[in-house]
């Protein structure tokens, strides 16, 4: 008990330190600015109005990033929404914003607020106090960027300080990076040189899940069967599973950038600016066709996965069943007759993107009724102190991933009869009060974030004709792998080359490089220890 009261001041007074922090560094020189403007002509008055206000609305947004991620609002997380669909957006809000403790720490901060802003016009009419007040402003403003800058590794400059400049900061380089990307994307792709082409594989099917943490499968050794479909047919033979993979991001665009480019962690440039698998794939003469229950055709923006669609010879999009009035639900088995559909379009090599919804939040909308298996009391231990209403949502996350089994069971059922091979990856995983007391996904809070399966299923015609590709993915399941270099892994297994790639990034590869360090917001991973700082 003692412990825990103990554990529980040191984080409020870290939270608060945080807060005192944020303030400082964000807020103190627009209030300083509007004091200064308070008596001038009508337009300056103008300026003073709309600098206010842009400063109390950010700073609402640094409580609200800081008090979930520890982090003032930055370009990364303003990039997160604007290349989120409005569906996601609106469950993201609907999620973190309907918390009562959200809101009584709102309250906490602004009765304070009000006390210090009292006190400040208060020695803001004492003139001695007020350049007092501005020299031991300046003075913390330098000790608060410097934590802002240990915190985020960014490189905060004074103007920084100023609420509407910063927010027009990140919004024009989000314009920059959208007016370059959009230029990108009309100019004519160059031509694709394969240096290598030996690719006769006739099916091939890539499915991207979201949200999924292998530590909540029982195929990985989770305590509850949420995984039975996928661990028989691990039985049967046939399925390989990678233990040791993670993903670069716990973001799905940022992940997207990577998985289907060359475009890797350290990489120098733009990810648009890097060759696409899908253009490969189609140089190579296979027909590819995305099918997706994320996106729809209409979706527009700067997203990675519409850049990649568009690049598909076909698309289907569950949306569309949606808008017809064909079926409220949007449950991942809504696929299946779109992969029933594409497959009636047979060519002689055929690949498949699958994008699905998975089990990303909210979870209790990704399964059927007839999947909800588990409640709160079959919920293994997570952070110390979890309560039965985490243990609920925990009990949600792990019906999601027995639905999703089911799911990934149900599409490689399709391919049995064929030579087909399909890999299964999530974009990231979870955090669902396991070791925090947190759920959901953000860059760099803990290893179920990152950590996610990694299958490779070959049908019995598969292994008939190809016995020495099985044999090199089979005996790569233990290695250490990221999936920044995905790309190298599919053109390897399909028989492909270009000048970009390059077999040591391949993990089924005898020239894998293993001793690569798996580098994750500046932290280092490894299996062992997780997520720690670099030597």
């Amino acid at each position: 008990m003692f412990r825990s009261l103990y554990d529980f001041k040191t984080e409020f007074l870290i939270l608060a330190c945080d807060i005192a922090v944020i303030f400082i560094n964000a807020v103190l020189l627009d209030f300083i600015i509007y004091c200064l403007l308070k008596k001038t002509k009508t337009f300056l008055r103008i300026i003073k109005f709309v600098s206010l206000l842009v400063s109390i609305c950010m700073f609402l947004a640094d409580l609200f990033t800081i008090y979930y991620w520890k982090l003032p609002l930055n370009s990364i997380m303003l990039d997160f929404v604007m290349m989120t669909n409005i569906r996601e957006t609106g469950e993201f809000l609907s999620v973190y914003l309907f918390n009562a403790y959200l809101w009584f720490f709102f309250l906490a901060v602004s009765v304070v607020l009000f006390i210090l802003w009292r006190v400040f016009l208060f020695i803001y009419r004492q003139k001695r106090l007020f350049v007092i007040l501005v020299i031991c402003g300046f003075i913390l403003g330098i000790f608060a960027s410097e934590r802002v800058i240990h915190k985020s590794g960014g490189y905060p400059r004074i103007l920084n300080s100023v609420g509407l400049y910063r927010i027009s900061y990140m919004l024009f380089k989000d314009f920059q990076g959208r007016q370059e990307y959009m230029k990108m994307s009309e100019q004519s792709s160059p031509e694709i040189h394969l240096t290598k082409n030996e690719s006769n594989i006739p099916y091939a099917i890539f499915i991207v899940g979201e949200s999924t943490c292998r530590n909540h499968m029982s195929l990985y050794g989770y305590s509850l069967p949420t995984s039975p479909e996928l661990t028989k047919l691990k039985e049967q033979g046939g399925l390989y599973v990678f233990d040791d993979t993670v993903s670069t991001h716990a973001g799905t665009m940022a992940n997207l950038q990577k998985i289907f480019t060359f475009y890797r962690y350290g990489a120098l440039g733009k990810w648009f600016e890097y060759t696409s698998l899908f253009r490969i794939l189609h140089a190579a003469g296979y027909y590819v066709t995305w099918i997706s229950n994320q996106e729809s055709a209409s979706v527009g923006g700067t997203s990675a996965s519409s850049f990649y669609f568009r690049q598909c010879d076909a698309r289907y999009f569950t949306e569309a069943f949606k808008e017809s009035g064909y079926n409220a639900n949007n449950y991942d088995e809504m696929l299946l007759p779109l992969i029933d559909k594409a497959m009636l379009s047979v060519y002689e090599k055929n690949f498949y993107i699958v994008h699905l919804m998975g089990t990303h939040f909210h979870y209790h909308k990704r399964y059927p009724e007839k999947f909800n298996k588990f409640s709160y009391e079959d919920e293994p231990e997570g952070f110390d102190g979890i309560t039965d209403s985490q243990r609920t949502v925990r009990a949600n996350y792990d019906n999601a991933i027995l639905y999703n089994d089911f799911i990934v069971r149900e599409i490689i059922r399709k391919f049995e009869e064929k030579n087909a091979l399909v890999i299964y990856i999530s974009d990231h995983g979870e955090e669902v009060y396991d070791s925090l007391n947190f759920f959901g996904h953000y860059d760099g809070l803990s290893r179920n974030m990152i950590e996610i399966p990694m299958l490779i299923w070959v049908s019995s015609k598969f292994s008939s004709n190809y016995p020495e590709l099985e044999q090199r993915i089979a005996s790569s399941i233990h290695r250490p792998f990221m999936t920044d270099d995905m790309i190298h892994v599919v053109l390897d297994i399909m028989g492909i080359e270009t000048e970009e790639y390059d077999p040591a990034k391949s993990v089924i590869n005898p020239k894998f490089d293993a001793s690569r360090q798996r580098i994750h917001e500046g932290k280092l991973y490894d299996k062992e220890n997780g997520l720690h700082e670099v030597q």
